[in-house]
Parts: C-alpha cells; structure tokens; sequence
C-alpha cells in the first residue's frame, strides 16, 4: 500500500485524501466518478482507471476520427483531381493541405497519464473509418507521390508553389518514416545521440531561415530558404 497525503481525481481535480491500494475502487465525492486505483510500485506514481461506461459520443456514432479522415480524403482528393487534370491549386487549399497532413503524421494519442508510466487498460482503440492502422497516412502519402510523378513529367514544379509544398511535404514523410526506421533500436544512449543531432540541426535550420527571411540573402546558395524549410519539416515529422 501506497499513502498520499494529497491527491487529485483526473476529471473534477476536487482533492481527496486517501490512502490507496493497487486494485481499489473508489467513487470522488466531487463528481462522483468511479475508478479503479493502478499502483506503479517502480516510480511510486498512482494511476486511475475509469470504471464509468458512459461517454461522450462520437460525432455520427462513427469511430473516433472517422470524420477527420473523410474531410481529409474529401479535402486531399479534391487536390488530386486538379493536379490530375492540370488545374491550378489553390494556394490556401495547398496550405490547408499541408496542416491536415501535418495532423496526421504528428498527432498521437497517448494513453499514458502525464508523468507517468501507468496505462489505461480500459481504453480501446478503434481506427478512423474501422481501417487498418496507418491507411489514412498511407493513402495521403500513395495519392501525392502519384501527382507528384505526373507533375514532373508535366514540368509542372516550375510553378513555386508546387515545388514548395511537395518539398515541404517530402521533408515531413521522410521524417516520419526515419523516425520508424531508425530509432527505438532499444539502445538508449545512439536514440540519445541521434535525438540530440537532430535537435540542434532543427535549432540551426531556424536560425539560418530566420537570416534567410529577414535579411533576404541566400548566400549564393539557390532554394536554400525552402532547404531550410524542408529540413525543419523533417525534424517535426520524425518526432510524430
């Protein structure tokens, strides 16, 4: 058994004190939610488990993301088609595109209470649209690299703003899937060493891009604003 003197309940923060034991159930007096009481012996942290089964709904009763992927695939389709067709883009659906894309090689659910390395046993995870995990991203990725070859083939990256977002773009993936590859190899000290190369290659890429922008000289060095770009691009994607 574990004592606190002090401790919080996770939806309402009224402060209850208690003392806890790995298993037990309990009701907060505050908003009378039940959970159940995780113990980490290793790190002395305490964890609860909701025991309450009714939640807030889903929108349409659909899994969780369900609509975020069909507005994405609606949103991303809609670009394809007028690449496809050779039709302008947009400028502010290509920047619309590059955020919602962003979202999803970025964003993670995390069962994991802060500061702590107890898990919600309870929690299920359900896939946007019942899909494997990762088809989303991966149709994302598949659809624009298929335009990307048909814009190359049309000489059409002379246009600045296609050559921008596909870099951009080209940087984020490429960063996502090194980030696979390459780290978790369970040696902590080389992910150590490769998250700290990273971490003052992105600090330097920021500060050359802000000479760059501010001062308006690229150092003889054509695109290197956009290299720079691309470059800040892949350290963000290879943190999702």
């Amino acid at each position: 058994m574990f004592e606190l003197v002090t401790y919080r309940c996770p939806d309402c923060s009224a402060e209850i004190h208690e003392s806890l034991s790995d298993g037990q159930r309990f009701e907060c007096l505050g908003c009378h939610r039940s959970y159940r009481v995780l113990l980490d012996e290793s790190t002395s942290k305490v964890g609860f488990v909701s025991l309450d089964t009714t939640r807030v709904q889903e929108p349409l009763h659909l899994p969780r993301g369900s609509v975020r992927a069909i507005a994405t695939l609606g949103v991303a389709g809609c670009c394809w088609v007028l690449m496809l067709s050779d039709r302008a883009v947009p400028g502010y659906l290509l920047g619309l595109l590059l955020t919602i894309i962003g979202y999803y090689f970025g964003f993670r659910q995390m069962l994991r209470s802060a500061q702590s390395h107890i898990l919600d046993a309870s929690a299920q995870i359900q896939e946007p649209l019942n899909l494997p995990g990762g088809s989303i991203r991966l149709l994302l990725v598949l659809g624009f690299a298929v335009c990307g070859v048909v814009l190359a083939l049309r000489h059409r990256f002379i246009n600045p703003a296609y050559l921008e977002f596909f870099i951009v773009l080209a940087g984020l993936v490429a960063g996502y899937f090194f980030a696979r590859l390459f780290t978790g190899t369970r040696d902590a000290a080389l992910d150590n060493l490769v998250n700290h190369a990273k971490g003052l290659l992105v600090l330097a890429a920021t500060v050359a891009l802000a000479i760059v922008l501010l001062t308006g000289h690229q150092f003889g060095v054509p695109h290197l604003g956009l290299t720079l770009a691309c470059a800040i691009s892949f350290y963000f994607g290879s943190r999702s």
